[in-house]
């Protein structure tokens, strides 16, 4: 296979061209703070314990057994400065697992190469997209939502996130109508959504992270382990205190303040502080919602070229695995998924988002 180390960076990362909002000062300071969030042991790595403890046993889940739909977004952005190569191809080698291997036939394509303007994908189409895939949804049914393109961060203006940046994508008309927040795609995607119906979503994009809001978090970076967003929500939220010192450039004032940080109101070894198990307050729904992302929200995904074809690093390794392998876990998928970004010199850490926890030893199904 052809490394992707011969393309020039701008051509590999998945980023908008103009209106990203996230600088390299916003980076630093995600990475500190996620720095300290790991070395404090937030992430769990017991996640038989995690399941349990968090009432996963009683969580309904869909049986995939019902309707099947799928909408499939591919933007090459072709003619434009921000121009990728690999997402159409994208498309077509995920929507030929789907079909052929779980069964879906009733599909929607909005792509950039064809030429009804109602399945280009623009701003209202995506989201006219979005409605259609949820439409009539019921309890086991299995939806699938696979998007491919760039990727970007805009200022939260609802004191929702994470990190004080929405996720966003980039629809073909961006320039024009601008980016597709992730409320508005929570919105459309997730909360029309009844108990026990399935949302399998992938999203190939930069800072694609946590782009659906939901409230768990799984990552393979070694061991597999599961964090709740909320409590990286607040955790984030109290390091914005330190911002005057970041702007400033001071380092070593960083440094002390997140070390300050941890010694405050959230301690985790303290239970009389801040219980783990009460904090999932935001984006919790009946729905069974998974979405595999190919990035963490500070980092961006690769537009490559594997075996001489264009393609995006999220989605070449998903179908790579899932097409090599008939049964295989939560666990062992997002571990393979990993290996195999590693094996091509990618940097980004892909990541599993849920509705509820996860029994990862379960067999992926959809």
């Amino acid at each position: 296979m052809q490394s992707n180390q011969n393309q020039s960076e701008r051509d590999r990362k998945r980023y908008d061209i103009n209106i990203n909002t996230w600088d390299s000062q916003n980076e630093v300071f995600s990475r500190a703070v996620d720095q300290k969030i790991r070395e404090q042991n937030l992430w769990n790595s017991d996640l038989d314990g995690f399941y349990r403890s968090r009432g996963g046993e009683e969580f309904v889940r869909s049986a995939c057994n019902g309707n099947k739909k799928a909408l499939f977004i591919g933007i090459n952005y072709t003619g434009t400065q921000a121009e990728l190569k690999g997402c159409i191809n994208d498309v077509r080698n995920i929507s030929e697992l789907v079909c052929r291997r779980f069964g879906f036939q009733n599909c929607l394509y909005l792509t950039d190469e064809q030429q009804d303007p109602e399945k280009k994908p623009t701003y209202d189409n995506i989201i006219e997209g979005m409605k259609w895939l949820v439409q009539g949804a019921q309890p086991n049914d299995s939806l699938f939502f696979h998007y491919s393109g760039h990727g970007g961060t805009a200022k939260d203006s609802q004191n929702d996130e994470i990190d004080g940046f929405d996720e966003t994508i980039l629809p073909l008309d961006y320039a024009k109508n601008g980016q597709i927040i992730d409320d508005v795609i929570y919105e459309n995607l997730v909360q029309p959504l009844p108990k026990g119906c399935r949302l399998t979503a992938i999203f190939d994009s930069c800072h694609s992270g946590t782009v659906l809001d939901l409230p768990y978090t799984y990552q393979c970076d070694g061991n597999v382990e599961v964090i709740e967003n909320d409590m990286r929500k607040q955790i984030f939220k109290k390091a914005f205190g330190i911002v005057g010192s970041f702007i400033q450039g001071d380092q070593a004032a960083i440094a002390s303040s997140l070390l300050g940080l941890f010694d405050g109101s959230i301690s985790f070894g303290n239970q009389n502080k801040l219980n783990q198990q009460q904090v999932v307050q935001k984006r919790k729904h009946d729905a069974d919602v998974i979405q595999f992302s190919g990035c963490r929200d500070n980092q961006t995904s690769a537009d490559a070229k594997i075996n001489n074809v264009s393609t995006g690093a999220m989605s070449y390794a998903i179908s790579t695995v899932l097409n090599q392998n008939q049964n295989i876990s939560y666990t062992q998928l997002l571990t393979q998924i990993r290996q195999i970004m590693k094996q091509k010199n990618f940097k980004q850490i892909p990541q599993l988002s849920t509705s509820h926890p996860m029994n990862m030893n379960e067999q992926f199904i959809m």
